[in-house]
């Protein structure tokens, strides 16, 4: 008889609820956001946008009511947490208000890059100035009259830099022309300008910029499609368990890059050393990394660099880990070979 299947259904996405977040703060009108992610990190955004002016009822719990397109300036620091993506995605708004804006987070969120965004803002008219030095946070950003429209980015270390000037493009008085060269977290990006051309702004993509017209954005309903990075870790133990496992409210055409876990899994079921490039979806590292423990071959994981910035250093808290409970890891610039015992 075959095994009965366990059934699981992934949350909201938190990229695709943030974004959410960003877009209705920014559209005049009432937004619902169905199936929205509550977590820290949309805890401390949500904090953020009410302290710009923008109304938020979130007392259902996945079903989120946002009145946006009046900002105002906040009369305090706007508090990040942990939550890189908020810093990245709020700076931006400084080239919509009129007075000084001040962000600050957490001390481990005052080590991680955010130095190409300051620059890239810098450029488009928007100064800033570190409160406490030689801390990057709390950091003041207030934008000039000489406003500029074009500026290269720099999105090599974070999509997010790039992903941050782009939801605000629409609302800069003449919009924004950002060029772009290499960037990791590319299907971040694709998600970025999904969600804002579904709300009506205008992005004309060429190879390596992006023109985007001013105009605004539609308010209206957002339906928040299930979380790949949350489903990876469950169909990874689905692989580990050797268990049947079906993860509802996942979408297999989603432009999220961590659907990659499916193909990846199917890889690692095969007799042969293994090679995984994580540079579109380095959120893919600890989950990957746990089923490839338990694969029959070597398995040899590349591009995830950029994922020693995050939260933690993520790939040496990974191979310190699997190397406490006895699997042979041997830990690279960018990666990780792992050999099953």
């Amino acid at each position: 008889m075959a095994e009965v299947p366990l059934r699981f259904r992934a949350p909201g996405s938190k990229s695709l609820t943030q974004r959410a977040l960003i877009l209705a703060a920014l559209a005049s009108g009432e937004s619902e956001l169905a199936s929205a992610l509550d977590s820290d990190d949309t805890l401390h955004l949500r904090t953020a946008l009410r302290g710009l002016g923008v109304a938020i009822d979130d007392t259902l719990p996945d079903r989120w009511r946002v009145n946006g397109g009046a900002l105002r300036p906040p009369a305090a620091p706007l508090w990040c947490g942990d939550g890189g993506t908020v810093v990245r995605f709020l700076a931006p708004f400084a080239l919509l208000l009129d007075a000084e804006l001040v962000l600050d987070g957490s001390s481990r969120l005052a080590e991680r890059p955010l130095g190409a965004l300051l620059d890239a803002l810098r450029h488009l008219g928007v100064s800033s100035r570190p409160l406490a030095p030689p801390r990057g946070l709390p950091v003041a950003l207030r934008r000039s009259d000489a406003a500029r429209h074009e500026v290269q980015v720099d999105a090599s270390v974070s999509s997010q830099f790039l992903s941050g000037l782009l939801m605000v493009a629409p609302c800069v008085p003449g919009g924004l022309s950002l060029g772009v060269g290499a960037t990791v977290s590319r299907p971040y990006i694709d998600m970025t300008l999904e969600a804002m051309r579904e709300r009506g702004a205008c992005v004309v993509a060429q190879e390596n910029r992006f023109l985007v017209e001013p105009g605004g954005y539609r308010a209206g309903p957002f339906e928040i499609e299930g979380d790949w990075s949350a489903a990876a870790f469950l169909l990874a133990g689905s692989f580990v368990a050797q268990r049947p496992v079906v993860v509802e409210n996942i979408r297999a055409q989603s432009l999220q890059g961590d659907r990659a876990i499916a193909g990846f899994l199917e890889e690692l079921e095969r007799p042969r050393p293994h090679r995984f490039d994580l540079t579109s979806c380095p959120d893919l590292l600890p989950p990957l990394a746990a089923a490839a423990a338990f694969a029959s071959h070597p398995s040899e994981i590349s591009g995830v660099a950029h994922a020693r910035v995050k939260e933690s250093d993520r790939v040496s808290t990974l191979a310190q880990g699997f190397a406490v409970a006895g699997v042979q890891i041997e830990e690279r610039t960018d990666g990780l070979l792992i050999t099953p015992g």
